[in-house]
């Protein structure tokens, strides 16, 4: 028996650690972790080590299917492709082309994004392409982008072991990325390291750090002025330096003086003494290294999180050098890809803006097409979206390797809006999903090791993850399926692509000269090896660890910008009816909605159900005890759960895990994003999924 191995890269969170796959008779058999990687040097988290199961998990999508008198039944390719391009081209002809919208996940490959990127916004006409970016680092991108000038995260992996302080924002980092978290760890010990963790929970990261912040949620912007306050007050920071490389420092000044400690101590929650000893640390650090995540990014004052954030390192030179900067992580393997190839509303590929004239013209030169096939305006979010369904402005939706049926807030609401598309086409690897169960039309295809693509990392890593194994039955690659539906509604010219490999060498010409220039990369360079950072302008450039080194910002007058922003509360906040607040956040052994980790029975076993983790002082006052089943309910809904009486949460708050849907154990009465809030951030127009007025009811047995 002949058992081959091959390089690939983790398809689950966007740190992009280096793994090792091995194939039996077209079967993985074993995921483990590469020796000698840069990012994990053969560590592994749960997620990819169980992976195999799930090339053979019940549920596996093998044709497509058409819904033909209320049921999904299988089809020919052939039938799927006409009965998709038909749908497509009257509802464009009836209602013009913003009635057409795509939707995908974050964890496709780049390739796949340029040719949706091309399809919709240079042949079809419209700029209503999302995907799950939007949920995940959206604000960030704007954040970097406001701060920077350009959605550019400077920093770098290696930075871990440089720094001396690790302020950790929002972010579960033993969870949600354990084999970074194990590195931080690490170096903590080897350089007396402090950590510093800002969480409403007391968290598995919070229990190791040195100060655990343990705040009011939703006000991380009023703690961050607050630590820029006392640095300022203090002398931590050399106002003549600042001024060189940043513009905003008088405006700040001046919004600082309203956010002393005594003030921000009743804002958060925090003592006066926990937030003065915190900046001390942050002034006396040599290399202060910041992470954050979803803590910060969903909510509705999240670029303003962001922009505060960045403020603290900006003012204490914390930039552009070994170990110090911002270090922000993406929940989903290929986030960054799809924000530099162009994959939300208001994005065109290569880090462009289509409100941009010279963008649009650059790309439109590239495309060969004129200028104004591409609309001038950002098309709609994914809320927006879902709001378009349901006004009937949106009439058709395409929606890849995704389940906004259960990742999206408002549950309800969602599914009745995506009822009313004249056409849902899902495309994905499993069914049923809670969104494939909604279809109009079910495309099957394949996953991580049954096609070739490229992914870009949280450090500006670009990565091959080639096709090992054949897909089962008829299931196509997401290449395939896309340029075939191209073709068949009249774009052959544009798409006459057989491989991703020259999709890849399209799409890296549209990056030349940019930030994010892939012009030294192709998949020669990257078969077996570890990829470069980018940018990598040529053949011989090793890559680029960090940007911004000679601290000279893509921005107007080449500075960094220090922002004065003021913090406001949450859009919903609790009171007699909702007294509590419900957070959200992610389970080790589960990812997203669970339409992957769901089906691999090691992990599932794991949490099976959600659960409410309540505090004992609330427990015992509402008779709660430890493992009945209880209701949260918000404005929007209900969502049921196992108590879990801990500490973990402040009073007033509750926790529930993001990760289960319909095919729960309790149903559909386990989804969380039944009660979840579908406000969001006006700058980002990510969703405020940390924080929702709630009340909490013990579920009588009769």
């Amino acid at each position: 028996m002949t058992t081959q191995w091959k390089k690939s890269t983790c398809p689950y969170c966007g740190v992009g650690c280096g793994l090792m796959v091995e194939v039996e008779k077209n079967k993985v058999i074993r995921v483990y972790g590469m020796k000698g990687h840069p990012i994990n040097d053969g560590d592994i988290c749960a997620l990819p080590a169980n992976y195999p199961s799930l090339f053979t998990a019940k549920g596996r999508l093998t044709h497509p299917m058409i819904r033909r008198n209320g049921e999904l039944v299988p089809v020919t390719w052939d039938e799927a492709i006409i009965h998709v391009t038909n749908g497509f081209s009257r509802i464009i002809k009836e209602y013009g082309p913003g009635a057409i919208a795509f939707y995908g996940g974050a964890a496709n490959f780049t390739e796949e994004y340029y040719l949706i990127n091309k399809l919709m916004k240079a042949a079809i006409g419209t700029n209503n392409v999302e995907c799950t970016a939007r949920l995940c680092m959206a604000s960030s991108a704007i954040g970097f982008i406001s701060t920077l000038g350009a959605d550019a995260p400077p920093t770098c992996y290696a930075d871990i072991e440089d720094a001396d302080l690790f302020f950790i924002a929002g972010n579960n980092m033993a969870v949600s990325l354990p084999v970074l978290f194990r590195r931080i760890c690490a170096a903590r010990i080897k350089n007396s390291a402090k950590i510093i963790v800002v969480d409403p929970r007391r968290s598995e990261t919070a229990s190791v750090a040195d100060i655990h912040l343990q705040i009011k949620p939703g006000t991380d912007v009023a703690l961050n002025n607050a630590l820029a306050h006392i640095l300022m007050k203090e002398g931590f920071i050399h106002e003549e330096i600042v001024e060189h490389y940043t513009t905003g420092l008088r405006d700040l000044k001046e919004i600082l003086k309203e956010y002393p400690p005594s003030r921000v101590a009743k804002i958060t929650g925090c003592t006066e003494k926990q937030i003065i000893e915190t900046a001390r640390i942050i002034g006396q650090a040599k290399a202060m290294l910041t992470f954050w995540f979803q803590g910060y990014n969903q909510s509705t004052q999240a670029v303003f999180k962001n922009n505060t954030l960045h403020n603290l390192s900006l003012l204490t030179n914390n930039f552009c050098r070994p170990g110090a900067g911002p270090l922000s992580i993406t929940g989903e393997a290929n986030t960054l890809g799809c924000r530099w190839v162009g994959t939300l509303s208001h994005l065109l590929p290569g880090m462009r803006m289509v409100t941009n004239p010279r963008h649009r013209q650059e790309v439109a030169a590239y495309w060969g097409i004129p200028a104004e096939k591409i609309q001038p305006t950002p098309g709609r979010s994914i809320i927006d979206i879902i709001d378009g369904l349901h006004t009937g402005e949106v009439r058709a939706l395409w929606v890849i390797s995704s389940n906004p049926a259960a990742s999206l807030p408002h549950t309800h609401w969602v599914e009745e809006g995506l009822a009313k598309a004249e056409m849902l086409v899902v495309q994905d690897i499993f069914h049923p999903t809670e969104t494939t169960m909604l279809a109009d039309v079910v495309l099957a295809g394949a996953q991580w090791c049954e096609k070739t693509g490229t992914l870009i990392s949280s450090e500006r890593r670009v990565e091959l993850a080639e096709k090992i194994i054949e897909p089962p039955g008829l299931a196509k690659s997401d290449c395939e399926i896309i340029w075939l539906i191209a073709r068949a509604m009249g774009f052959n010219k544009e798409f006459p692509y057989t491989s991703p490999e020259e999709v890849f060498e399209e799409w890296k010409g549209i990056t030349r000269g940019r930030i994010c220039d892939m012009s030294g990369v192709n998949y020669e360079r990257l078969r077996n090896r570890v990829g470069p950072q980018l940018p990598c302008p040529e053949a011989s450039h090793p890559g680029t660890a960090r940007l911004f080194t000679d601290f000279q910002f893509p921005r107007p007058d080449g500075r960094a910008a220090l922002l004065a922003r003021d913090y406001k509360e949450p859009a919903e906040t609790a009171n007699i009816e909702y007294p509590f607040v419900l957070l959200t956040g992610r389970l080790a052994c589960h990812f997203n909605t669970s339409t992957r980790t769901g089906r691999i029975k090691r992990l599932n076993d794991i949490e099976p159900v959600n659960f409410v983790e309540i505090h004992p002082i609330d427990a015992k006052h509402l008779g709660i005890e430890q493992g009945d089943e209880v209701d949260v309910t918000s404005r929007r809904g209900r969502v049921r759960g196992v108590a879990r009486i801990k500490d973990r949460v402040r009073t007033g708050n509750v926790f529930m895990s993001i990760h289960y849907g319909k095919a729960s154990s309790l149903g559909d009465c386990n989804l969380v994003n039944l009660v979840c809030n579908p406000v969001y951030d006006v700058h980002s127009k990510q969703p405020e999924f940390k924080y929702c007025a709630v009340k909490i009811e013990k579920v009588e047995r009769k």
